[in-house]
């Protein structure tokens, strides 16, 4: 092993990383049993991150430093110095927040100062070991290759994310999620679709990896792709993570099942556990995989006509529809909630069939008047005193 000063960037911003940003940890260098790095210090935080991997034999490598980096050396910078100058180089390192230092053994002793050892317990920096059989170049390259497999990975899981939501917006046959979920094995049996927020990105990919599934970043949130077992169905219930969860029989059926468990997860980081599409209202999922546009008309013919006759003779015929079309759908009860008489009610019905030509008492009507408020809802639209309700929710439909 030589000195030298070449870097194998792991690029990272901050004193954190995004999922798949290439970033390399310590733990992953201490798990690589072939390259037999050994840790001579005990070690507070492996999840340190290297961002460089940096060869050098300076003894203050101070302007080449920006945190993060993982010094190579053979160890000029402490054989034969006095004690005061080998501390004084494990504190330039801990100062600049290097992540360790790895010393190559064979070359100039085969075992590290004991004040280098002390010093570096002492301060905090992590002291590695590389056996002499292995030349620093194989942690260089061992580092560029994990950098670009990591990268890969999120290219991948972006890519899935894609071919889901343009199948989802109606823009993508079928064909390609198929042969998507064939590549991952997902093709013969029932998928169960999981959505999570994305900060448990690294706790979704053990939990694929156990169940033999994969996942997708989707419009900020993660879909993860699994088989149906009792396992999967099991630990999910038993563990702490937010998931809101659907299941697709076939790739077909995906066109429902995404948009379903995203509609579960809000349920489910409400009452922060896993929730199933089935114990919340199934119109909602169904509804979400709707696009905008196709619910649009919904909303101009069956809604606006009610805020913008509002507007005008406060006949509250919009909070009278919603009261009426709660569960129990009864005139009387809906009455009480609003405090009218159960003729007015059935006046402002009959007003709302009058303006829409559509008839709340009937149950065909019932469903698109449901659909108008799921919609206008969905859009931002609420009916606020003081403003000119029915204009906003045109700009908003438009």
């Amino acid at each position: 092993m030589t000195p030298g000063h070449q870097i194998a960037e792991q690029s990272v911003d901050g004193a954190c990383s995004a999922p798949h940003d290439g970033t390399v940890r310590l733990r992953d260098l201490l798990a690589e049993s072939s390259l037999r790095v050994e840790a001579l210090t005990s070690i507070r935080d492996e999840d340190r991150l290297i961002r460089y991997v940096y060869p050098t034999e300076l003894a203050d490598p101070t302007p080449y430093l920006s945190g993060g980096e993982l010094i190579l050396s053979v160890g000029v910078p402490v054989v034969g110095r006095p004690d005061e100058e080998i501390r004084r180089y494990v504190a330039t390192l801990a100062a600049q927040s290097v992540s360790a230092l790895v010393v190559g053994l064979g070359d100039l002793f085969d075992e590290p100062p004991a004040v280098l050892h002390s010093a570096c317990q002492d301060m905090d920096l992590p002291l590695l070991a590389l056996h002499a059989a292995v030349p620093f170049r194989r942690i260089v390259d061992w580092a560029e290759s994990m950098r670009v497999a990591d990268r890969e990975i999120g290219a991948r899981e972006r890519d899935l994310g894609s071919i889901l939501r343009w199948f989802v917006a109606g823009t993508l046959g079928v064909s390609p999620v198929q042969s998507a979920l064939a590549e991952h094995g997902l093709a013969a049996a029932p998928v169960v679709v999981c959505a999570f927020t994305p900060e448990l990105h690294v706790d979704v990919h053990q939990l694929v990896d156990r169940h033999g599934g994969t996942m997708a970043v989707l419009d900020e949130r993660i879909v993860a792709l699994c088989p149906h077992t009792e396992s999967l169905t099991a630990e999910l219930s038993e563990s702490a993570l937010v998931c809101g969860m659907a299941m697709a029989p076939d790739a077909q059926s995906m066109a429902y099942a995404i948009p379903e468990a995203l509609e579960a997860l809000q349920e489910a980081s409400r009452w922060q556990r896993t929730v199933h599409i089935d114990e919340i209202a199934t119109l909602d999922g169904l509804l979400a995989a709707v696009p905008k546009v196709r619910l649009v008309p919904f909303v101009q013919r069956l809604l606006v006509p009610l805020v913008d006759h509002d507007k005008v003779n406060s006949a509250h015929l919009v909070a009278s529809l919603e009261a009426f079309l709660a569960p129990d759908l009864d005139l009387a009860t809906a009455a009480n909630k609003l405090y009218v008489h159960v003729n007015t009610l059935r006046n402002r019905l009959a007003k709302i069939a009058e303006l829409t030509g559509a008839n709340p008492l009937e149950e065909t009507d019932r469903i698109n008047f449901r659909i108008a408020l799921w919609a206008a809802m969905k859009m931002g639209m609420r009916d606020t005193a003081g403003q000119d309700a029915g204009a906003a929710l045109r700009s908003r439909t438009r």
